[in-house]
């Protein structure tokens, strides 16, 4: 069977107005190249913008109440403090965990949050090192 493959390639807080100038001074060929060769677009953004809630809406196709990644921390599970959002904390599957259910592989590499790192069929690398 021939599979299609698929990259999804996200740049946290970047903007194309920055990005497309330095495309065509030649200062970045490897991403204009993968530009030219597929698809981009503007991403409309959720409120309040908190990159592991969006990327978590963006990973599932849920919202962050469906999703349970809220921002930035998480209410320790004893109340004895704060801490940082994880992988563990998603109450839905990504499309990692999908795709791997259905057997192709995937890669993954420093996703918000993807710490501690899933077991799938491919490599993930989290967003903590």
């Amino acid at each position: 069977m021939n599979k299609k493959k698929v990259i999804l390639i996200g740049l946290d807080s970047a903007d194309w107005s920055v990005i497309r100038p330095l495309m065509e001074l030649g200062m970045m060929p490897g991403f204009k190249k993968l530009v030219e060769g597929g698809v981009s677009g503007n991403i409309e953004t959720l409120s309040p913008s908190f990159s592991p809630m969006l990327w978590t809406s963006i990973a599932t196709g849920k919202t962050a109440d469906k999703h349970g990644i809220l921002g930035f921390v998480e209410p320790e599970s004893d109340g004895t403090g704060i801490r940082p959002v994880s992988s563990t904390s998603r109450k839905c599957r990504a499309i990692w965990n999908i795709l791997h259910n259905q057997g192709y592989k995937t890669n993954v590499v420093g996703w918000w949050p993807s710490h501690p790192a899933e077991p799938i069929n491919g490599v993930m690398v989290s967003n903590q090192f």
